[in-house]
């Protein structure tokens, strides 16, 4: 058996959804696993309702590329970043309705709420990083440390810790509450381009525009493992309950990786061209990719025993 094998059993392509007229840009899945969001470089963000025969939504309010969309952890809200400098705050039914605020001076490129769904952090081609009170849209604090475009930002599941990655090829530790930087790890070749958090909030996934995935140790403040799986990978997440990393690549690969193993398991094909974004569900049941072909893929998780 090869290190990587395309195997169909594994992973089951449940639903094939064409709706975006560009690029998909990202993917989240609501808590309670009915509806799921997607944004694109059309200007819009996605809701689709998986409980009603896959009914979908366009919400219309960004006036460029939508970079970045999550779902609050309870549920009742989604947020969305754009080029357009704003973050916009949606009600995720029918109507669609959203309230925005201007985060930055430049693109916004990555977005996520804390565990409480109280605040939102989000990260900018000006380089810094801010967080906002939701109900409020206030401003709170800035982590300054980064000097080229912030990528991605990722709460700790305790709220305590915020990890992000940028352009200046570092990954960085941030005190949530201070704001002040507790560790950088610097990366050589290539820029990070996705950072996602283990459950035990010491493990740090980074993809790579190098096209591996590395696995820092955040308390022992050391690289823990290092994947080559793609030629440029362009998102990483962590299985909610297992120990599974997915990846996604510009080589148009998802690949599933065993990191107790410590090796790549599957490789899983099916969209033409780059891989933009993969996302498990909450559940980790399922997972979701969105390609620069428009569509989002949702698959059935059949690799964790």
């Amino acid at each position: 058996m090869s290190q990587t094998e395309l195997c169909e059993d594994y992973s089951v392509l449940k639903l094939n959804l064409k709706g975006h007229k560009k690029p998909v840009t990202g993917l989240c899945f609501d808590p309670d696993g009915k509806q799921f969001a997607s944004s694109s470089e059309d200007h819009t963000i996605m809701i689709w309702n998986s409980a009603q025969n896959i009914r979908s939504y366009s919400f219309l309010g960004h006036s460029d590329i939508v970079t970045a969309v999550e779902y609050s952890p309870n549920g009742k809200l989604v947020a969305s970043c754009s080029q357009d400098q704003t973050v916009r705050i949606w009600v995720p039914t029918v109507k669609g309705v959203s309230t925005d605020f201007r985060a930055h001076t430049s693109a916004i490129r990555t977005l996520a709420f804390s565990p409480d769904s109280n605040k939102i952090v989000t990260g900018a081609n000006d380089k810094s990083i801010k967080l906002w009170n939701v109900a409020r849209k206030q401003f709170l604090t800035s982590f300054v440390g980064h000097n080229n475009w912030v990528r991605s930002v990722k709460f700790s599941h305790d709220g305590s810790t915020i990890v992000s990655c940028s352009d200046d090829q570092t990954v960085r530790v941030w005190d949530a509450t201070s704001g002040q930087s507790v560790h950088v790890f610097k990366t050589s070749k290539g820029s990070p381009t996705c950072v996602s958090l283990h459950k035990n909030d010491n493990s740090v996934a980074v993809a790579m525009s190098s096209g591996s995935v590395r696995v820092y140790d955040v308390r022992m403040k050391k690289l823990q493992q290092h994947y080559v799986l793609h030629d440029n990978t362009t998102s990483t997440c962590w299985h909610p309950h297992a120990n599974f990393l997915l990846s996604s690549g510009k080589d148009g690969k998802l690949i599933v990786v065993d990191v107790m193993e410590g090796r790549p398991l599957y490789t899983i094909g099916g969209h033409e061209g780059a891989v933009n974004c993969v996302r498990f569900s909450q559940d980790g049941e399922y997972f979701a990719s969105g390609g620069s072909d428009r569509h989002v893929m949702v698959w059935k998780t059949n690799f964790v025993k």
